[in-house]
C-alpha cells in the first residue's frame, strides 16, 4: 500500500508523490490511467523495492501544464523532483506515457537511471507501423484499444473499487479523458518528439516489454528501441495488449524482477 504526500519544491512546483515498500529505490512512472489504486504490478515491486510514484503533471490539475512548454521542460521538472527527493540514481520503471517519460529522464540525465524498464513505451514513430492515434478516438472507444483482455480490465476495476470506493463508468471515462488531455501536449499529433535521437545517450542497462496484441503501440517498436538503445533487452508478451502490466501481471513482474536482479 502506497502512502501519499504533497511535496513542494523550492521553485514553487507542487507534486503528489506516493511511496511504499523497502529496498533499493525504484521510481514508478505511471501510464495513461494515472496512479491506480491497488496497482498489482506496483504491489509486486514493493516486495523488493522502495517504490516512489509521482503523479505526472496535469493528472490532478491541467493547470499544472501551463508552465511546461515541451518534453525537455517536463524532463527538467522530474529532475528537480528527484533532486528534492535525494534520488541521485534510481531504478526507473514506466508504463506507456510513463515509459516515455522514464526514457526522456534517462536520456537527458543519464546518471539518474541505475536501470531502466519500459513497458509498452510510446515516444517513437515508424511510418511502416504507425502508433494508433487514440487522441482522435471517442473516449468510449479508447479502452478497447488499450485493453486486449476485458476480464483483466474488469478485475482491475474491481480492485480499484475495493481500495478507493466504487467508480462509475462515467467517472472512469472522465479519468481517461483527463489523462489523455494531460499527455496530449507531449505526444500529439504524433509521439515522435526527438526521442529516437536521444536514446543512445542512455547509459543504463535497459529492458523493454511489449504486448503482442497491443492496439495502440505495435510490438514491432521493440525493433526501433533496440536499434538505438545500446544495452537493451526486449520481450513481447503473448496475449497482452497495451495494458500488459495488468493483463499479464505475474509474467511482467517476473521479467522485471529477473532483469533487476541481474548484474
Amino acid at each position: 500500500m502506497l502512502n501519499s504526500e504533497t511535496v513542494k519544491l523550492g521553485n514553487g512546483r507542487v507534486w503528489q508523490v506516493h511511496s511504499g515498500g523497502s529496498g533499493p529505490a525504484l521510481v514508478w512512472l505511471h501510464g495513461l490511467s494515472g496512479l491506480i489504486h491497488g496497482d498489482p504490478l506496483v504491489a509486486a515491486l514493493e516486495r523488493t523495492h522502495r517504490v516512489i510514484a509521482p503523479l505526472a503533471p496535469g493528472f490532478n490539475d491541467l493547470a499544472e501544464l501551463d508552465e511546461i512548454g515541451n518534453i525537455h521542460e517536463l524532463a527538467l521538472d522530474y529532475d528537480d523532483l528527484l533532486d528534492h527527493l535525494k534520488l541521485d540514481s534510481a531504478i526507473l520503471v514506466g508504463h506507456s506515457f510513463g515509459a516515455m517519460v522514464a526514457a526522456e529522464i534517462a536520456s537527458h540525465f543519464p546518471r539518474r537511471a541505475k536501470k531502466l524498464v519500459l513497458l509498452a513505451p510510446v515516444g517513437m514513430w515508424n511510418d511502416a507501423y504507425p502508433v494508433t492515434d487514440i487522441f482522435a478516438e471517442p473516449f468510449v472507444m479508447v479502452e478497447s484499444l488499450l485493453w486486449h483482455d476485458k476480464e483483466a480490465r474488469d478485475a482491475l476495476a474491481a480492485r480499484r473499487s475495493n481500495e478507493a470506493g466504487p467508480q462509475s463508468d462515467a467517472e472512469r471515462l472522465i479519468a481517461i479523458a483527463q489523462g489523455l488531455t494531460a499527455v496530449t501536449k507531449f505526444t500529439w499529433p504524433i509521439p515522435e518528439k526527438g526521442l529516437k535521437k536521444r536514446l543512445p545517450r542512455i547509459a543504463a542497462p535497459s529492458l523493454a516489454i511489449f504486448g503482442e496484441k497491443d492496439g495502440f503501440v505495435p510490438p514491432r517498436y521493440a525493433e526501433d528501441f533496440a536499434a538505438r538503445l545500446p544495452r537493451l533487452q526486449t520481450f513481447v508478451v503473448k496475449g497482452a495488449g497495451h495494458m500488459l502490466p495488468y493483463e499479464k501481471t505475474d509474467e511482467v513482474a517476473a521479467l522485471v524482477e529477473k532483469f533487476l536482479a541481474s548484474q
